[in-house]
């Protein structure tokens, strides 16, 4: 397939609902990814992880299978391990795979690379045992390490997230430091109408709120002057609460 209809790059939900969906138009489709296995970073390991690292991320990941699976459809081919570093005006895609080059010549690419987390850098945010929520995620979807006295910083989803899955792995952490304040939420209520319209993403944000309250995971609100102190090694998180 040096010549498909369809290259796609990145195998994450994007980039394998995108295949899925060519592919059953009768597309011709390769997909390059960089990681050894499809997934992305919102299933990623999905293919290998135990039943037991499943139950603790929840129906969510688990879920993702699925998506995985509609790559092995006929007309779709995967090639993992391949670092995309060149796209030429005349349609030309090169790549890297095994430390080989190789060209395609797709009609039609379409890039799902994702999202890239955005950390925001604090005093002693490059201490050893200093990481983003995202980097947690991988060691406990990739090899079910849960980081231990984790004190999340930040604010969003994720945060809620990262902290429901490490206390069902037993790794409780010992605090919720949040960034947002209250003209943080009252800024948000132009949005309440379009959130009110899906429920189901509602449910799932709450029973996070709920999940933490009943682990009685300290949270302390619209900190600010947060640094993170130690002598070689992450050792406290100063802050000023709200």
């Amino acid at each position: 397939m040096r010549k498909p209809d369809i290259a796609i790059i990145g195998a994450g939900p994007a980039g394998m609902a995108a295949a899925a969906t060519c592919a059953k138009h009768g597309a011709k489709v390769v997909v390059l990814d960089e990681q050894t296995a499809p997934g992305g970073q919102i299933y990623r390991a999905v293919t290998s992880a135990p039943a037991d690292r499943r139950k603790l991320l929840g129906e969510d990941y688990a879920a993702g299978e699925t998506l995985t699976r509609g790559l092995d459809a006929k007309g779709i081919k995967l090639r993992s391990g391949s670092v995309v570093w060149r796209a030429d005006e005349d349609g030309r895609l090169i790549y890297s795979q095994h430390g080989e080059a190789t060209e395609l010549y797709p009609r039609h690419v379409i890039v799902a690379t994702g999202a890239l987390e955005r950390a925001f850098p604090l005093p002693g945010w490059t201490l050893p045992g200093a990481m983003t929520a995202g980097a947690a995620q991988i060691l406990l979807k990739s090899s079910g390490l849960a980081v231990e006295r984790a004190v999340l910083i930040g604010t969003g989803p994720l945060l809620y997230l990262v902290a429901q899955q490490l206390t069902r792995a037993g790794q409780k952490p010992l605090a919720l430091v949040e960034t947002q304040t209250m003209q943080n939420a009252f800024s948000a209520l132009s949005h309440l109408p379009g959130a009110l319209g899906n429920t189901a993403l509602l449910k799932k944000g709450m029973q996070l709120l709920a999940d933490i309250k009943a682990a009685n995971i300290p949270r302390h609100k619209a900190a600010r002057d947060i640094r993170i102190e130690g002598e070689g090694k992450v050792e406290r998180v100063v802050f000023t609460a709200g």
